[in-house]
Protein backbone atom coordinates (compact mmCIF):
# COMPACT_ATOMS: atom_id res chain seq x y z
CA UNK A 1 0.00 0.00 0.00
CA UNK A 2 1.39 3.45 -1.15
CA UNK A 3 -0.32 5.88 1.71
CA UNK A 4 -0.13 9.89 2.81
CA UNK A 5 -1.83 11.05 5.23
CA UNK A 6 -1.79 14.38 8.00
CA UNK A 7 -4.61 15.25 10.11
CA UNK A 8 -6.24 16.55 7.44
CA UNK A 9 -5.64 15.13 4.07
CA UNK A 10 -4.96 11.20 3.10
CA UNK A 11 -4.22 9.56 -0.17
CA UNK A 12 -4.10 6.02 -0.22
CA UNK A 13 -3.11 3.62 -3.27
CA UNK A 14 -4.11 -0.10 -2.36
CA UNK A 15 -3.43 -3.29 -4.68
CA UNK A 16 -6.74 -5.34 -5.48
CA UNK A 17 -5.54 -7.71 -8.22
CA UNK A 18 -3.59 -8.68 -10.80
CA UNK A 19 -4.85 -9.55 -14.60
CA UNK A 20 -1.66 -11.52 -15.84
CA UNK A 21 -1.13 -11.45 -19.68
CA UNK A 22 0.93 -14.93 -19.33
CA UNK A 23 2.84 -13.77 -22.94
CA UNK A 24 3.72 -10.36 -22.04
CA UNK A 25 4.30 -9.44 -18.51
CA UNK A 26 5.03 -6.25 -18.72
CA UNK A 27 2.05 -6.03 -19.96
CA UNK A 28 0.00 -7.37 -17.02
CA UNK A 29 -2.70 -5.32 -15.37
CA UNK A 30 -2.55 -3.94 -11.87
CA UNK A 31 -5.98 -3.14 -10.63
CA UNK A 32 -5.87 -0.41 -7.04
CA UNK A 33 -8.19 1.25 -5.45
CA UNK A 34 -6.89 4.82 -5.22
CA UNK A 35 -8.93 6.71 -1.81
CA UNK A 36 -8.34 10.58 -1.41
CA UNK A 37 -10.20 12.08 1.49
CA UNK A 38 -9.33 16.09 2.99
CA UNK A 39 -11.51 18.81 3.23
CA UNK A 40 -14.82 17.17 3.05
CA UNK A 41 -13.93 15.23 0.00
CA UNK A 42 -14.24 11.55 -0.19
CA UNK A 43 -12.90 10.07 -3.87
CA UNK A 44 -12.79 6.20 -4.34
CA UNK A 45 -12.33 4.56 -7.56
CA UNK A 46 -10.11 1.61 -8.88
CA UNK A 47 -7.56 2.67 -10.96
CA UNK A 48 -5.32 0.39 -13.31
CA UNK A 49 -1.17 0.77 -13.55
CA UNK A 50 0.97 -1.65 -15.26
CA UNK A 51 4.38 -3.02 -13.89
CA UNK A 52 6.32 -0.09 -16.57
CA UNK A 53 3.68 2.47 -14.65
CA UNK A 54 5.15 0.85 -11.19
CA UNK A 55 8.50 0.12 -11.72
CA UNK A 56 8.75 3.95 -12.93
CA UNK A 57 7.31 5.46 -9.84
CA UNK A 58 9.37 3.28 -7.42
CA UNK A 59 12.43 4.62 -9.20
CA UNK A 60 11.53 8.17 -9.18
CA UNK A 61 10.74 8.11 -5.82
CA UNK A 62 13.83 5.72 -5.20
CA UNK A 63 16.36 8.44 -6.70
CA UNK A 64 14.53 11.58 -5.06
CA UNK A 65 14.92 9.93 -1.21
CA UNK A 66 18.23 8.96 -2.38
CA UNK A 67 19.68 12.76 -3.35
CA UNK A 68 17.66 13.76 -0.15
CA UNK A 69 20.09 11.45 2.28
CA UNK A 70 22.86 12.70 0.13
CA UNK A 71 21.72 16.23 0.87
CA UNK A 72 21.27 16.96 -2.88
CA UNK A 73 18.72 19.12 -4.12
CA UNK A 74 16.17 16.47 -5.61
CA UNK A 75 14.77 17.30 -9.19
CA UNK A 76 11.61 17.55 -8.48
CA UNK A 77 9.48 14.42 -10.06
CA UNK A 78 6.18 14.24 -12.25
CA UNK A 79 4.17 10.52 -12.29
CA UNK A 80 1.73 9.88 -14.84
CA UNK A 81 0.35 6.37 -15.52
CA UNK A 82 -0.84 5.17 -19.04
CA UNK A 83 -4.25 5.44 -17.55
CA UNK A 84 -4.01 8.57 -15.67
CA UNK A 85 -7.05 8.21 -13.21
CA UNK A 86 -4.20 9.78 -11.15
CA UNK A 87 -0.61 12.00 -11.12
CA UNK A 88 1.19 12.32 -8.57
CA UNK A 89 4.69 14.47 -7.90
CA UNK A 90 7.03 15.25 -5.25
CA UNK A 91 9.50 18.38 -4.78
CA UNK A 92 11.37 19.49 -2.07
CA UNK A 93 10.12 22.93 -0.57
CA UNK A 94 12.64 25.59 -0.82
CA UNK A 95 14.61 26.42 2.50
CA UNK A 96 13.04 23.77 4.31
CA UNK A 97 12.96 20.00 5.03
CA UNK A 98 9.99 19.07 4.06
CA UNK A 99 8.83 17.33 0.31
CA UNK A 100 5.82 18.84 -0.94
CA UNK A 101 3.60 16.15 -2.26
CA UNK A 102 0.93 16.98 -5.15
CA UNK A 103 -1.81 15.03 -6.71
CA UNK A 104 -5.00 14.76 -9.02
CA UNK A 105 -7.53 12.04 -9.96
CA UNK A 106 -10.14 12.21 -12.71
CA UNK A 107 -11.76 9.01 -11.67
CA UNK A 108 -13.38 8.59 -15.26
CA UNK A 109 -10.44 9.91 -17.51
CA UNK A 110 -13.19 11.19 -20.07
CA UNK A 111 -15.12 13.32 -17.84
CA UNK A 112 -13.77 17.00 -17.48
CA UNK A 113 -13.58 17.17 -13.54
CA UNK A 114 -10.02 16.63 -11.84
CA UNK A 115 -9.48 16.83 -7.97
CA UNK A 116 -6.53 18.83 -7.15
CA UNK A 117 -4.55 18.56 -3.92
CA UNK A 118 -1.15 18.12 -1.79
CA UNK A 119 0.12 17.28 1.28
CA UNK A 120 3.51 18.39 3.61
CA UNK A 121 5.36 14.93 4.21
CA UNK A 122 9.16 15.07 5.70
CA UNK A 123 11.59 12.31 4.57
CA UNK A 124 10.82 9.56 6.83
CA UNK A 125 7.63 8.75 4.71
CA UNK A 126 9.92 7.64 1.45
CA UNK A 127 11.15 4.08 2.59
CA UNK A 128 7.30 2.85 3.63
CA UNK A 129 6.48 4.27 0.57
CA UNK A 130 9.04 2.77 -1.86
CA UNK A 131 8.29 -0.35 0.13
CA UNK A 132 4.46 -0.19 -0.67
CA UNK A 133 5.17 0.52 -4.31
CA UNK A 134 7.31 -2.89 -3.84
CA UNK A 135 4.32 -4.31 -2.66
CA UNK A 136 1.79 -3.69 -4.81
CA UNK A 137 4.60 -4.43 -7.75
CA UNK A 138 5.29 -7.78 -6.59
CA UNK A 139 1.42 -8.97 -5.65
Amino acid sequence: MFEIKNEDTLFRLSFIERVEEPEEPQEDLIMCWLEINGCNICLQCQCELTPHDLGSLKSMVSDFYNSLNRSEQPEPISFAPRMETFTCGFNLVEGSDLVGFTFTASPNVYDSWKLTGGIMIDQSYFPALIRGIESILTN
